[in-house]
């Protein structure tokens, strides 16, 4: 069961494409580990390509003469410091370019840090056939990335890496194992807080997800197959004199698998879409191919 929820951190870590405010690319979800898990160490390489701008569900607009790519380098610590108690950071850098007939150019900016303290609310410490073990968390967004308020200099939003505002809310991690499959049920709101960037204030707004996420291990050789949906969602904010920002949302699609290496070492490859399904609105939709590293210790 242990191996089988460090393949489910290493899918979240591929979700995890940090909060973007021009591009609805919001932390779909965060690391829980299991009882006698002291610490998980994860570390990904992934490169998102754009198809395009969805300005309505029945307006998608495909780049063909625009080049949007950024590569992440993201690592994400988990820790249990007490019985039932949890804690983990989360933060990454991005290499973005982008390209037209116009510009061609590239940036290098940290993401917004994700935090987080997550208490298991609900144990299994015996099977029931419906009963879930059910985790509550306290997450933060601390503004380490760059907003598309910053004085930002490449189009299409490609050098914002985060809300660079504090947020705070919660989370609810609902998981169920009928091995060898996985059920994972993930959701999550911060309430972002409003500020003064150097020329514009951004009031408050929400950044939520929800996520499905599957796991199914093999019968041989360590590998388990990964899939997953997530919906990100962020409201609207009202800017400076009552104007106010239009809401997106987009719908992630994951495949992967991952190899246990040895009861230590996790290596995993994924690839996750969000052209394929919807409703989707006002978001730069991506094609994103990743590879994960994930330590744990006992």
């Amino acid at each position: 069961m242990a191996r089988i929820l460090l393949i489910f951190i290493a899918v979240c870590s591929s979700l995890r494409v940090q909060a973007n405010s021009c591009c609805g690319q919001s932390p779909a979800s965060f690391p829980v580990l299991t009882l006698d898990q002291k610490l998980s160490v994860n570390t990904s390489y992934s490169v998102s390509q754009a198809a395009g701008r969805i300005l309505s569900p029945d307006q998608f607009v495909v780049w063909d003469s625009k080049d949007r790519q950024i590569q992440t380098y993201q690592m994400s610590v988990a820790s249990t410091f007490f019985s039932r108690h949890q804690f983990y950071i989360n933060t990454a850098y991005l290499n973005s370019q982008y390209r037209d007939a116009f510009q061609d150019a590239s940036s290098q900016n940290l993401s917004d840090t994700q935090l987080g303290y997550t208490y298991e609310l609900l144990p299994e410490y015996s099977f029931h056939p419906l009963k879930p073990t059910l985790h509550t968390s306290i997450l933060v967004n601390a503004p380490t990335g760059q907003s598309i308020y910053d004085n930002i200099s490449l189009s299409e939003g490609t050098d914002v890496t985060g809300h660079n505002q504090w947020g705070l809310g919660l989370g609810l991690t609902a998981k169920k194992v009928y091995f060898p499959l996985t059920l994972t049920l993930q959701a999550r709101s911060l309430r972002i807080f409003k500020k003064q960037f150097s020329s514009v204030e951004v009031g408050s707004f929400y950044d939520s997800s929800l996520a499905l996420l599957t796991s199914y291990a093999l019968p041989w050789k360590g590998i388990v197959l990964n899939a997953g949906v997530t919906t990100n969602h962020l409201s609207s904010r009202t800017i400076n004199t009552g104007v106010e920002s239009q809401t997106m949302q987009n719908t992630t699609l994951l495949v992967g698998l991952q190899k246990s290496l040895n009861d230590t070492w996790n290596i995993g490859f994924n690839y996750s879409d969000q052209t394929l399904l919807g409703p989707a609105k006002n978001s730069v939709l991506n094609k994103t191919a990743t590879m994960n590293v994930n330590f744990n210790y006992y």
